[in-house]
């Protein structure tokens, strides 16, 4: 028998490390691994079928999944980098920003230069459009950025997801004359989907009209910043648009009109359907994943009279990953893939041992949520660098309340749109959406919230994976299968704790690449976390990578608690992230520079500091910190000569860090002039570690500081295509004989510092 679920396990093998292997060599190795079975077979009298599948499978998944990316998939590519004038349809429902006051569309682009083409690009314009608006528009053609934070969301995979691999700017963006038609089933949902956004428009307002589009139209993104935090910080975000539930009513409704032909027609039917269903959804990974696998399922029982459902998931993964690849990337499809399955493997076991709650359908829940609650700990861990263990009671309340809402809503817009009231069922759903909003914000105050851990390792996630499958080996009594996996198991978390053991006396400094700002994060011995700046935002924008980024790295690398913080000055791009941090996680201690009194960064600190429980110290002299673990840092402030400059970047406090003989300088923003009276003070050390000051600006790091500090390595903090042109190339000329490195290049830039003061670098993507 076919083993589709082995042979799915190989294809998506294949297309996570597509990015890692050459096409060519792939086919290669194919062609050769077929030669090499063809030799053995002729004197063993048997051709190994079996290995030749899967490994097949493995260089399907990816040579389709390197089509896919491949500049002949995509028209754009050969515009790439030019500034063209093109023609296209506002395909989606238009986002704003969260960096500007501009919109981001989606354009189904038609026309370049008069060229024909058919391929999509990700707008941002000032201009006002509404969905299915044909547009022209001008500007650069360019790629989408590359992820530059380790654990930071990465919005180039999920845009080649739906198919979108070019962006562009554009001031210059009018209706065209020329009007392009789209009837397909993704442009006719997006197109439902729309009319009803602007029919809760008309009746709904703040969070009440967010959790209307989310539960209906899937649109996740209109939550205001306090709601979004908390459905974020209890994990019940997830609930409002649960497409088990779309696809349950689906096929309610299939079944119901359905109902008077014959089995053999109603199958087709209920397959075509689903099918259109899936192309409607193209964009919702999870919509497709289950109107594919039901069609499976109804395929596979129409055709052979059974059903294995392992073997169902199988062909599910390779349907899916055929027509789009990229799609396995997608956090809601691997977590609905992998529910399904533990759900088949270990439903009966623990729905065995809940007999004690005799309401069948919230014994169901309850099992069902016990299994993907705590099989999904690590994944989730992996995706959100969070775990919620209070969902499954949560979700006994959350999702009752949105089915009423999705079975009341139809009838309620309906009435709403014909005769702009609806009585009765406009209070039966306003009273179902303060329960939902109730709910997670009680939950939220009670610390009913899901819990900051570490991204985990691949390492972690094959511990995982073996642990799964020595589960199943023992519901399925196959001990000695069980035996192996549990041997393994053992062998790899023993060289996980002995690694760990390992790495303990190591520090590790990380440069968070926070754009234009300043952040770095110290995890040292015993878990002593220092913080020193933490990024931000500027003035003409609501954007704030200190809570985007900055807390965001903190979170997924499982910091739960801060000892030390510290601020060079007090502009926003360096304390906004800080800010968060006392606002998100235990931080004991802030060190504040003693001046700029008043100031509005200052207060900000001050406020949350005192809000939040932290200790402020304010330094006025230079103070030298020792910490348990052997590390110290030295708090040099600006020397008198310093503070008659009218810069407010020379406040910029100096934070001098050693351990084990190695020495890291963290300068803020100071211009050479601070940095020449600290040289005249005597107060300019040599170090292995330079934080060039000022995100690499001409005003600083002059030829002085440099020749005083002699630094092996130089960190410049700097946004990519940044306005300013930083760094400056006189600053990095003057750089030469060090090591330079980049967050505009490298993205995060970690320093990993033994016990016997050595030093080993790890960036995370260099250009």
């Amino acid at each position: 028998m076919v083993e589709y679920i082995k042979i799915a396990v190989f294809f998506s093998i294949g297309v996570y490390i597509y990015e890692r292997i050459d096409i060519a060599f792939a086919l290669i190795f194919l062609l050769s691994l077929i030669m090499v079975l063809t030799v053995v077979s002729v004197f063993k009298h048997k051709f190994n079928t079996k290995i030749l599948v899967m490994m097949t499978a493995l260089v399907m998944g990816t040579v389709l999944c390197n089509a896919q990316v491949s500049e002949n998939a995509h028209d754009l590519y050969k515009y790439e980098g030019r500034y063209v004038t093109a023609v296209g349809r506002v395909c989606e429902i238009p986002q704003d920003s969260e960096e500007d006051e501009n919109v981001r569309y989606v354009i189904d682009v038609r026309k370049v230069n008069n060229e024909k083409v058919r391929d999509k690009i990700l707008l941002t314009s000032d201009n006002k459009l509404e969905y299915g608006d044909t547009v022209t528009f001008s500007g650069f053609i360019n790629e989408l950025p590359e992820k530059l934070n380790r654990n930071g969301f990465d919005y180039k995979k999920y845009y080649k997801k739906l198919g979108i691999f070019f962006k562009s700017y554009s001031s210059e963006v009018k209706l065209s004359d020329e009007v392009i038609k789209d009837y397909s089933p993704y442009a006719i949902n997006n197109s439902f989907k729309n009319s009803i956004s602007k029919l809760i428009d008309k009746h709904y307002k703040g969070d009440y009209n967010a959790i209307m589009k989310a539960v209906l139209i899937g649109d996740k993104k209109e939550f205001s910043d306090d709601f979004d935090k908390i459905l974020t910080k209890t994990g019940t975000k997830r609930y409002f648009y649960s497409s088990y539930l779309h696809i349950m009513l689906l096929m309610s409704l299939i079944t119901l009109v359905l109902g008077i032909f014959k089995k053999r027609t109603r199958d087709i039917l209920t397959v075509f359907l689903l099918i259109i269903y899936a192309f409607a959804n193209a964009n919702n990974t999870v919509s497709v994943r289950l109107a594919v696998m039901i069609s499976v399922i109804i395929f596979t029982e129409s055709k052979f009279g059974r059903k294995y459902y392992p073997d169902i998931v199988g062909i599910t993964l390779l349907a899916v990953g055929a027509a789009n690849p990229i799609m396995l990337f997608d956090a809601g499809f691997v977590m609905s893939v992998l529910s399904a399955i533990m759900i088949y493997y270990f439903y009966d076991c623990v729905h065995g041992k809940l007999k004690f709650i005799h309401i069948k359908y919230i014994r169901r829940l309850f099992a069902i949520g016990i299994i993907c609650t705590i099989g999904l700990l690590p994944v989730s861990a992996y995706f959100f660098g969070a775990v919620s263990i209070y969902s499954i009671v949560l979700s006994i309340i959350m999702l009752p309340c949105v089915t009423v809402i999705m079975v009341l809503a139809p009838i309620l817009l309906v009435m709403l749109a014909v005769f702009n009231t609806a009585p009765l069922f406009k209070q039966a759903v306003d009273c179902v959406l303060f329960i939902l909003k109730l709910v997670p914000t009680i939950s939220y105050k009670l610390g009913l919230v899901s819990h900051t851990v570490a991204k985990p390792n691949l390492l972690l996630l094959i511990i995982y994976t073996l642990a799964v499958v020595g589960g199943v080996k023992y519901i399925k009594k196959k001990n000695s299968q069980m035996r192996i996996a549990i041997f393994v198991l053992a062998a790899l978390m023993t060289s996980y704790v002995i690694g760990e053991v390992i790495s303990t006396n190591n520090v590790e400094i990380t440069f968070v690449n926070v754009g234009q700002g300043d952040g770095a994060v110290i995890q040292a011995p015993y878990r002593f976390n220092v913080l020193i700046d933490g990024g931000g935002g500027n003035s003409y924008s609501d954007y704030n990578p200190g809570e985007k980024v900055y807390l965001d790295y903190l979170e997924t690398e499982g910091i739960t608690k801060a000892d030390s913080a510290f601020v060079s000055h007090y502009h926003q791009d360096h304390v906004q992230g800080i800010i968060a941090a006392m606002e998100n996680i235990k931080v004991r201690n802030l060190f504040l520079p003693d001046n700029m009194e008043g100031s509005e960064w200052r207060v900000a600190l001050e406020n949350t500091a005192r809000e939040n429980g932290t200790t402020v110290h304010y330094i006025s002299q230079e103070t030298l910190l020792t910490y348990n673990n052997g590390m110290t840092i030295r708090i040099i402030p600006p020397s008198n000569k310093t503070g008659l400059s009218d810069d407010e970047n020379d406040t910029s406090y100096v934070y001098y860090v050693e351990y084990k003989g190695f020495s890291a300088t963290f300068t803020g923003d100071m211009s050479a002039f601070a940095e020449k009276n600290l040289i005249d003070d005597g107060k300019a050390d040599k170090t292995n570690l330079l934080k060039v000051a000022h995100h690499g600006s001409n005003t600083a790091t002059c030829e002085e500081w440099v020749e005083k500090l002699t630094p092996e390595y130089a960190v410049i903090s700097v946004g990519e295509n940044n306005p300013y042109n930083l760094p400056n190339d006189d600053v990095l000329e003057r750089l030469e004989n060090a090591q330079v490195f980049r967050t505009d290049y490298d993205g995060d830039i970690k320093f990993i510092i033994h016990k016997n003061g050595s030093a080993e670098t790890d960036i995370y993507n260099r250009r």
